[in-house]
């Protein structure tokens, strides 16, 4: 994948969206994804919603999630020390020294997440996991107002860790998820663009919001939008480093290809379809069986309205919710061309009744 293409990706990772606080991404992806698509639109709840060949057959929709986790400010204590609450699911060990950019109105404010030194904890607090109330955000204020001109309450932070490259078709950052999965539908609506002679359906992008706390925007999104068909795409984890179990969550691996995911919230037939998709494009793809939820947007997607024929396509992806999530371009590719063909084979003849 060229840098011209790969830059989308790094201009989304530099633009902060915590959960409820997703605008300057949005507006990144307004930017691109209008080159691609006939209409767009944000709704009151803030998703991006984008429609190429609108009225066509059947109404398909993709989307992922464009927020991330972030931190919000609430308390400075006299000397000068932020306390947050946490936006989204944090492990507290990956926390402390953590450096954060401060989304302040006179711009960004660099900080760095503060805890007791490990030479200070007692034996008891060494083998424990620190408290999130136990952690501040320290940007070098000497008192309560000098913090709080920098600072107002109110602001949200996000880690400061942006993409770099790694090995190969690796690259690392925070927020890839799920802004690998933005990128991922952007590059399929190209690929499908390109081809929109031939394009039968009517397909619609969802940038969706606000799914790390709730998968609210997918569930408003999918209602607006109804669709007969919609896939999701998110991260998945991976099985193929140590302290993880394969009899638990699968044999999942980066550059292994597309996770296609089965199971209660599943249509068996879009799941059919997405796999002819892959085989057919001579990928090599890996299964997510899900027992019960998936724990992505494509749960309430499902139960929109009447009901959605709802498929999930994952990217592989080590170290979720830290600073160094890592994924592979390769998998990335690869489902951006499964989705692509998988939209390109719909008409009005398309079945999805199980």
């Amino acid at each position: 994948m060229d840098e011209a293409r790969i830059s989308f990706l790094r201009r989304m990772i530099a633009s902060p969206s915590p959960s409820g606080f997703e605008q300057p991404v949005q507006q990144v992806i307004r930017e691109e994804i209008q080159h691609y698509t006939d209409e767009i639109h944000t709704d009151v709840h803030g998703n991006v919603i984008a429609a190429l060949n609108p009225s066509g057959q059947p109404r398909v929709m993709l989307t992922a999630h464009c927020d991330e986790l972030g931190f919000l400010i609430r308390y400075i204590d006299e000397q000068g020390f932020l306390y947050f609450a946490p936006i989204g699911g944090f492990d507290p060990t990956t926390l402390p020294g953590n450096r954060v950019h401060i989304h302040t109105p006179g711009g960004p404010v660099l900080g760095v997440i503060g805890r007791k030194p490990v030479h200070l904890l007692s034996s008891e607090d060494r083998g424990r996991a620190p408290k999130l109330s136990e952690l501040w955000i320290d940007v070098g204020a000497s008192s309560k107002e000098e913090a709080q001109e920098l600072v107002p309450l109110g602001c949200v932070a996000t880690r400061t860790a942006e993409l770099e490259p790694l090995r190969g078709d690796l690259v690392i950052s925070r927020a890839l998820d799920d802004k690998s999965g933005v990128f991922t539908v952007v590059e399929a609506l190209r690929r499908i663009h390109a081809k929109q002679d031939t394009l039968k359906a009517g397909v619609y992008f969802v940038s969706a919001v606000q799914e790390e706390v709730g998968l609210r925007g997918a569930r408003t999104s999918a209602h607006g939008v109804d669709p007969l068909i919609a896939v999701a795409v998110d991260v998945t984890f991976t099985s193929d480093h140590p302290g993880t179990s394969k009899q638990e969550i699968g044999d999942v691996r980066l550059n292994g290809g597309p996770v296609i995911s089965l199971g209660g919230n599943i249509n068996p037939r879009v799941y059919q379809m997405l796999v002819k998709a892959a085989t057919e494009a001579g990928f090599t793809w890996q299964i997510d069986p899900q027992a019960s939820s998936t724990g992505t947007d494509t749960d309430v997607i499902q139960v929109a309205r009447s009901g959605v024929a709802t498929g999930l396509v994952s990217i592989p992806c080590r170290y979720l919710h830290t600073g160094s999530e890592m994924v592979s371009l390769k998998d990335i590719d690869e489902i951006a061309d499964v989705l692509a063909r998988f939209v390109l084979a719909l008409d009005e003849e398309t079945n999805v009744i199980p």
